[in-house]
């Protein structure tokens, strides 16, 4: 099958193009710019998948890439991902993840109107953020549970899955919105709290800071996390259904505190560190215990998380201190070089 990924060399953009490619599919993978980044897709996976060059907020470059691919699957990833990013920079991470989606979704009108059999199933990434406040309920939310943001990636997020419902009910779209709760694994940007985490410790491992202290927001926190090749089994097994809902979770329905997540780091690092609470760090507005229902998913599909979020997380310390080590290496290599 003929599928296209918009920001395909994100975190999960890269584990899902991975993912379909494992599972025989074609894969167009949309970036902002050429070349790719690359974090944990290898050499052999980059060739696989076709690249193109695409910014969401440029209709006309969507027309073009949408046209010339004309695939039957488009999943939509491209946009603001981080929460910590959007609070710094709101107006835009609503421009880009709402004008992003409205932009794929005319795109994909007005490449209908030129070829008629054109009628592609699109996947919209969406957020557990958006039930926001609701979620304070102390109850893993559903699809059902209304939308009630508290933050700006939240809001962002939540407008976003707005746009995308308005044209699958107007313009007869087939579109579905995947609400996924935390999602972590290798490959993820250090602004989200695992790698954020395990980056502070494995440069006092490494010698790369002379502080044995690490930063911290607040810690007493749950949230519900899955791994993140877990989560993109997820989204191809949903695009995969004859029949879909407009909407799902992807969750355990396990709230896990972020003092946990930071224990495990330190016990696979094996270093105890000197822990400062940042003020800076604790976001307005925090719910303490967030968990979904992703009980239409299990139904439907027969999905359940395989890995163990312990492992997982672990895992994620290896990986950004192999990371930190190889860079160090380089480093010394260049600088040798030079005195030479």
């Amino acid at each position: 099958m003929k599928v296209l990924v918009t920001g395909a060399d994100g975190f999960v953009g890269e584990h899902l193009v991975e993912e379909l490619l494992a599972t025989g599919h074609e894969v167009a993978a949309s970036t902002l710019t050429l070349p790719p980044t690359r974090d944990t897709l290898s050499l052999d996976q980059l060739a696989a998948a076709d690249w193109k060059a695409a910014d969401v907020r440029d209709h006309d470059a969507l027309y073009r890439l949408i046209s010339a691919v004309r695939p039957e699957q488009i999943y939509h990833l491209a946009g603001f991902a981080s929460g910590a990013l959007a609070r710094a920079q709101a107006a835009q991470a609503v421009d880009v993840n709402v004008g992003g989606t409205v932009n794929l979704c005319e795109a994909v009108v007005a490449v209908r109107d030129e070829f008629p059999e054109f009628d592609p199933r699109i996947f919209v990434m969406g957020s557990g953020d958006s039930y926001g406040d609701a979620a304070r309920e102390d109850v893993p939310v559903t699809e059902e549970t209304g939308l009630r943001p508290v933050s700006a990636y939240g809001l962002s997020k939540a407008a976003q899955e707005l746009a995308a419902h308005t044209y699958r009910r107007a313009r007869d779209l087939r579109v579905l919105v995947v609400r996924s709760f935390n999602l972590v694994g290798p490959g993820q940007a250090s602004h989200f709290v695992v790698p954020d985490f395990c980056t502070q410790v494995a440069k006092i491992v490494c010698g790369r800071t002379r502080e044995q202290v690490l930063h911290v927001g607040n810690l007493d926190v749950e949230r519900d996390f899955t791994d993140v090749r877990d989560g993109v089994q997820a989204f191809r097994m949903v695009m995969e259904l004859e029949q879909p809902a407009a909407a799902y979770n992807v969750a355990t329905g396990r709230s896990i505190a972020i003092r946990q997540i930071l224990d495990w780091i330190l016990d696979e690092a094996g270093v105890k560190v000197e822990i400062i609470s940042d003020p800076s760090r604790c976001r307005p507005g925090e719910i303490a215990r967030i968990r979904g229902d992703a009980g239409r998913l299990r139904d439907e599909t027969g999905w359940v998380p395989k890995r163990d979020i312990e492992a997982s997380v672990r895992e994620v310390y290896r990986w950004v201190a192999r990371r930190y080590e190889c860079r160090q290496s380089a480093a010394e290599t260049v600088g040798e070089s030079v005195r030479q």
